[in-house]
């Protein structure tokens, strides 16, 4: 995942790419019949001493169908890929791997080859008949990595510290230090940024419909991160150091939007952002770059804490990114930190609500949740981490009527394609 830096990974960060492929497998384990995977053996060609540019080919080549949020590569620590996607992207995967295949044309093995399957250039997975299969294949990749033979069943037993596929690591974990700051800096300078963003969809969803797309939360995962650069490091150990990696992770997004030339990222998303990022150079060009009667469609998602440590910065910003077109979110709001949000006080346009089986008794007719909802405005709420139907049916019965969450992504993959897509 490292173009730039990646001499400077050792055999253990190596193996802990392997990983995140496990722990990805057992995040769609309940969904994994969507799904599909294909094993890209990127080391049998001649060019694998290229290491760098074998992996720059692969995450230029899946690009878009990865922003799309429809596919997951993982570069593994026998310098060959594997990407997960949902199977109704498999036409589109096929294409990227002849896009692949005429990269390295002049290659011995893949030269004459018609079919890349039978030139062992390319295998596949169906799920969920062979997603043991796979899983058995990357244990055996990352014990030859190791020379651990016992390494599944030492994951097994939650041994390993260094292999943290469920449980929990036994490991303290370290202080987030301002050398280790830097360290990330310069290692996401030539990271593949891509692979780290996730999409999560808003959608409106009254009574027993269907859920319809409003617009996609575009964010980076921080647990793969923090898996991917520093697994023993405690990020949040140091509030201030966290805050200016986010900064950073702010102006890779948005670069990253930038190089989005599908159309997939021109409207109808939103972003986690800091308020100073608002202000900042990149930002201009982030904004240079959208059509000006887009803007409308798009959220900029600003945390609680970070819009108080500073209100006059954060007016500030909320004024410039209104009067360019922008929407402003107010988000990270739970239950207790309702009562110092005024949202009109506050200028923003919407509230994100932390949903959480607690407020069961609040969220009773009368109860302090309705009147905190009320006061911000039914149609300005989203309910999100929405885990389960139960917070979607009290919602409603609340006059909520956008959400967000786990449950609303299943509800998604179950729905007709056709049927699922309101964009603001």
């Amino acid at each position: 995942m490292f173009a730039k830096h990646q001499n400077s990974l050792s055999t253990t960060s190596l193996v802990r790419r392997d990983t995140l492929l496990l722990d990805f497998l057992k995040r769609i384990s309940k969904n994994v019949d969507y799904y599909n995977a294909v094993y890209v053996s990127m080391s049998k060609l001649k060019t694998s001493l290229q290491k760098n540019y074998n992996k720059t080919a692969i995450n230029e080549t899946f690009f878009d169908v990865v922003g799309s949020g429809n596919a997951s590569v993982f570069q593994m620590s026998n310098d060959d890929a594997i990407i997960v996607y949902q199977k109704r992207c498999h036409e589109e995967i096929q294409a990227c791997l002849i896009k692949l295949r005429f990269i390295f044309a002049d290659d011995d093995l893949l030269a004459d080859a018609d079919d890349l399957e039978t030139a062992g250039f390319v295998g596949y997975y169906t799920f969920p008949s062979e997603l043991e299969k796979l899983t058995l294949l990357v244990h055996k990749i990352m014990e030859d990595s190791t020379g651990n033979k016992n390494i599944q069943e030492d994951i097994k037993n939650n041994k390993v510290v260094d292999y943290p596929i469920g449980g929990t690591a036994k490991k303290k974990k370290k202080r987030f230090e301002p050398f280790m700051l830097d360290r990330i800096q310069k290692a996401l300078s030539g990271a593949d940024f891509a692979s780290l963003i996730r999409r999560q969809s808003v959608c409106a969803m009254i009574g027993n419909s269907n859920p319809q797309i409003l617009f996609d939360e575009v964010f980076v995962s921080i647990a793969d991160l923090r898996e991917m650069l520093m697994p023993d490091v405690d990020f949040m150990s140091s509030p201030w150091l966290f805050y200016n990696m986010t900064q950073v992770l702010d102006k890779r997004v948005l670069a990253n939007i930038n190089r989005h030339d599908d159309g997939s990222l021109n409207s109808n998303f939103s972003i986690n952002i800091n308020v100073s990022t608002i202000l900042s150079d990149e930002f201009l060009t982030f904004d240079e770059n959208i059509k000006s009667n887009m803007r409308a469609t798009i959220v900029l998602e600003l945390q609680m804490v970070d819009i108080f440590s500073d209100i006059r910065e954060f007016l500030l910003a909320r004024t410039f990114a209104q009067d360019r077109g922008y929407k402003i979110c107010i988000d990270g709001v739970t239950y207790d930190k309702l009562k110092y949000i005024n949202r009109e006080s506050l200028g923003a346009d919407l509230v994100k609500i932390f949903w959480q089986p607690s407020l069961l008794e609040e969220a009773q007719e009368g109860g302090s949740l309705q009147k905190y909802i009320n006061s911000i405005g039914k149609n300005r709420v989203i309910l999100c981490r929405v885990d389960d139907d139960q917070a979607i049916e009290i919602g409603n019965r609340m006059g909520v009527t956008m959400y967000q969450g786990r449950h609303v992504q299943r509800m998604l993959l179950a729905t007709p394609k056709k049927t699922n897509s309101y964009r603001l």
